[in-house]
């Protein structure tokens, strides 16, 4: 029989296990009289021919079990019922399983609503195309002894004009603006960009367009790009509001875009994008004022663009007039030079230093919430040290046992997983609303789906860790002590108190 047939007839048996089971019973039956009927013609008497025919046979139910047991679903259909039996075992002692399943679900779920967080925050990429390759645009002056210094008007044009790292270069600053034509006058939070800040991102407009190099000139007609929540709240959604000219500050300014739903920007809450329309024949040489950022070329690293960083900066003294009242001396003097990080680890700064030691603090609580389902499981096998021992005087093997011992760890291992989930979600549904400000990406943080499997994972994996000292002490029973119902000697209590006053000194120093 081909592999295919042998899987799909598998499947058949599980799906109809009692027409399997009553198609055995008539192969063994007809056998049975094919061969009774032989006999009878060989000049035997029917109840002759019937002796003969199971003589030769053997046993129709030794027959009936071996059939059953030829095809791999034998051994599905047998772990199918020994985790129904660990599950009714279970059932049967609520107070026992719900204190384990609670104990395993507040270490696993604490232990999941941080994993979550550090996943989120530090290892999930920006929202991006390529995020990777994008990068903050810092310095230092450290004849200012200042270590982080931003970016400047005369800076943002000389790295477009002349870098041979950067693919995109923006620049942005946050603010406000006051709308006024529509219904109250509102105040609003915004974002000035410059043209390059979009394509930069590589973000497109869900409707309209991004800027163009006339709408960031001061020659250029006024244009304003909305944000999806914006745009919804005050305009309902209307797609014809592009080309609508509305009141910012004062100025009629044409709507010209609308931005993606998904589309946030370094945790800034804002209504709308401006362009910043600079004048690149009137910038100054110093006017620290605004943040860049810059997309790399591909294969180019960090150290690379550090490096073009530097070549450039000199270049800018030649492109750009002084201040009123400064010296050329002292802007050599102030030594300034690249900082430049990845875009995300701007953003998160030093909060993964926070974050590993919360989660190791957690991963503690975690150890001991083990300890403590260890300490169950030790219990329960101990009151079952009669019952495993009459198994084993039967015949059940030291394997079987075990096995039996373990599925019950692990049904309470997937039900604590599944529990802690729940724990889980609910606590980042309250970190997401009364969370601390500084936190970055607060409002990303949800349980991913390695999140889920990290957490069954863990959940199943402690149970069974755990669940290997009952399994070890008490799936091999001494049979002359087990059978005698579990007897109360002192030697023996002091052997049965052994595994347990371990996992208690555990718990007080790791408290």
């Amino acid at each position: 029989m081909s592999l295919w047939r042998q899987f799909t007839r598998g499947l058949r048996v599980l799906a109809h296990r009692q027409a399997a089971d009553q198609d055995v019973d008539d192969e063994v039956s007809h056998y049975l009289e094919e061969s009774m009927a032989a006999f009878r013609a060989r000049g035997f008497s029917p109840a002759e021919a019937r002796r003969a025919a199971r003589m030769e046979f053997g046993g129709a139910a030794v027959v009936r079990e071996q059939v059953r047991d030829s095809g791999w679903e034998n051994t599905i259909g047998i772990l199918l019922a020994d985790v129904r039996y660990a599950a009714r075992r279970l059932c049967a002692r609520p107070a026992f399983t719900l204190a384990g399943v609670l104990t395993l679900a507040l270490g696993t779920g604490a232990t999941t609503a941080i994993f979550s967080v550090i996943d989120c925050v530090l290892w999930k990429p920006l929202p991006y195309p390529h995020s990777e390759r994008l990068v903050a645009l810092r310095h230092t002056a450290r004849g200012l002894k200042m270590a982080a210094l931003n970016l400047s008007a005369s800076l943002y044009f000389t790295y477009r004009e002349e870098s041979r790292t950067f693919e995109e270069v923006g620049m942005w600053s946050a603010g406000s603006a006051t709308i006024t034509g529509l219904a109250e006058p509102e105040d609003v939070p915004v974002l000035s960009v410059t043209e390059g800040f979009l394509p930069a991102l590589e973000v497109q407009p869900a409707f309209g367009h991004r800027f163009t190099s006339l709408d960031d000139s001061p020659a250029g007609e006024r244009t304003v790009i909305l944000t999806d929540a914006w745009w919804k709240a005050r305009f309902g959604g209307d797609p014809s509001v592009l080309g609508r000219r509305i009141l910012i500050d004062g100025n009629a300014s044409e709507v010209i875009g609308i931005l993606p739903a998904s589309f946030a920007f370094m945790d800034r809450r804002f209504s709308m994008l401006l362009p910043q329309r600079l004048d690149r024949g009137r910038v100054p040489l110093i006017s620290f004022c605004c943040e860049g950022l810059a997309r790399l070329r591909p294969g180019v690293n960090l150290e690379q663009a550090s490096a073009d960083v530097a070549r450039m900066l000199p270049l800018a003294t030649a492109k750009f007039p002084l201040n009123p009242g400064a010296s050329a001396a002292g802007y050599r003097n102030a030594r300034i030079g690249p900082n430049l990080r990845f875009l995300k680890d701007d953003l998160t700064g030093d909060i993964g230093n926070t974050l590993w030691v919360l989660m190791g603090t957690v991963g503690i609580v975690f150890l001991i919430a083990g300890a403590n389902v260890a300490n169950l499981l030790l219990v329960r096998a101990d009151g079952r040290r009669h019952e495993l021992a009459v198994r084993a005087a039967l015949g059940a093997s030291w394997m079987r046992s075990a096995r039996d011992l373990l599925l019950e760890s692990a049904l309470l291992g997937l039900a604590g997983g599944a529990l802690a989930l729940v724990l889980a979600y609910g606590a980042l549904r309250a970190l997401a609303v009364f969370g601390p400000e500084h936190l970055p990406r607060i409002h990303e943080i949800r349980i991913e789906p390695i999140a889920m499997a990290f957490t069954l994972g863990v959940a199943l994996g402690a149970a069974l860790l755990f669940g290997l000292i009952p399994v070890l002490k008490y799936a091999r029973p001494r049979l002359p002590e087990g059978l005698r119902g579990g007897g109360r000697s002192l030697s023996e209590s002091r052997e049965r108190h052994h595994a347990r006053s371990f996992l208690s000194r555990c718990r007080l120093h790791w408290r």
